[in-house]
């Protein structure tokens, strides 16, 4: 990590003396290097989340798929939710969160798939609780962050944080129920799992103490590299002429997501196919539900004013409706199998929408 952040912080600095020398690309350069220095920083900050939140959910015995769902979604997500306070409470632009978390939403249900079935061992096979309660589920609430934008265009409020924030508690109401049926028949399997994991943990944690510490320090090193990222990316669309929203929803999205790539990436190589889909299913509940909700709350406790929005490229979302739906086939499809060619074709969806959201 510290190598390749050394080397990313020497280019920004490089092409920040070439722009202070006139050199006009050399700013192009600048944020480009920033850019990619956040996203190494969340990246390798939030495997160390990862580990610090496995330990814990090892301490608690609780399931590996309720795990994926929620506490790596969590782990994962929290670069999302810091992108979405900052432009909601430090630079004004609602929008720019929305359409971040919507870009996330869409690379996690197309690219993270992908990514999974091709560096698999072995075609895919996912359980259809997986399929017909995360997925399904998230389908609904991206219908949901759907039907408020559309009846809610200019401002959000306490109600639309509440629907929110009703929704996600509707699913971890679903996820503790399956805990609970669940938890003698996965007690063993959770056991070989640990043995498994331990052997891949980057942090040699003691007690529970030292594992939240962790999580508290990694959650403040994600929020300031998630600013850097933020920032860097609006600078970077202004030289371009970009505008803001599209940055979001392609630089910013890609930037905050790598976490879940590679938390999934991990899963798919070990055999856990339902973990490395859970995760990017609870992921993108908890980025609509909670990354979009808090901000909201926060900023009406701190003005009394409700937030506003400013949001034209509906197209976004219809973009992340039809992949959903397609993913929800894919996964449905020859007996819950996701096979490398379908994953190939998630993948190129992925770049036809990118290439086309320039266009909104």
């Amino acid at each position: 990590m510290f190598r390749h952040v050394l080397l990313f912080a020497g280019l920004a600095l490089i092409s920040w003396l070439m722009a202070l020398g006139g050199i006009g690309w050399g700013g192009y350069f600048l944020w480009i290097a920033l850019i990619l220095l956040a996203t190494i920083i969340i990246w390798r900050a939030g495997d160390f989340f990862s580990s610090a939140a496995t330990y814990i959910q090892e301490k608690h015995d609780i399931p590996q798929s309720i795990k994926a769902a929620v506490i790596d979604a969590i782990a994962s997500s929290f670069p999302e939710f810091c992108v979405a306070v900052i432009a909601v409470l430090m630079i004004g632009r609602a929008e720019v969160g929305i359409s971040s978390i919507v870009g996330s939403a869409l690379y996690n249900v197309l690219v993270i798939p992908a990514a999974s079935g091709l560096v698999a061992a072995s075609p895919m096979v996912i359980s259809r609780e997986v399929v017909w309660r995360d997925n399904i589920f998230y389908f609904g609430v991206v219908l949901l962050l759907g039907a408020i934008l559309w009846i809610f265009p200019n401002e959000w409020g306490a109600g639309v944080a509440l629907l929110f924030l009703l929704a996600y508690l509707g699913y971890v109401f679903l996820l503790h129920r399956d805990f609970k049926k669940s938890r003698n028949q996965e007690r063993e399997a959770n056991i070989t799992e640990k043995i498994v994991d331990d052997e891949d943990d980057e942090l040699e944690l003691t007690s529970e103490k030292n594992a939240w510490f962790w999580i508290l320090i990694m959650m403040i090193i994600m929020g300031g590299a998630s600013h850097l990222l933020v920032e860097s990316s609006l600078a970077l669309g202004d030289m371009l002429g970009i505008d803001g929203v599209i940055m979001g929803f392609v630089v910013i999205a890609a930037g905050t997501s790598v976490p879940d790539t590679a938390l999934s990436v991990i899963s798919a190589k070990k055999g856990q196919y339902d973990a490395a889909v859970s995760n990017v299913f609870g992921s993108n509940i908890f980025d609509i539900c909670v990354c979009l909700s808090i901000p909201i709350l926060l900023a009406l406790a701190m003005s009394g004013e409700t937030t506003n929005i400013n949001l034209p490229q509906t197209g976004l979302i219809w973009s992340l409706i039809g992949a959903t739906l397609l993913a929800i086939f894919f996964f449905w499809s020859n007996n819950y199998t996701l096979t490398k060619i379908k994953a190939g074709m998630m993948g190129m969806l992925y770049l036809l929408i990118i290439l086309v959201s320039f266009t909104f």
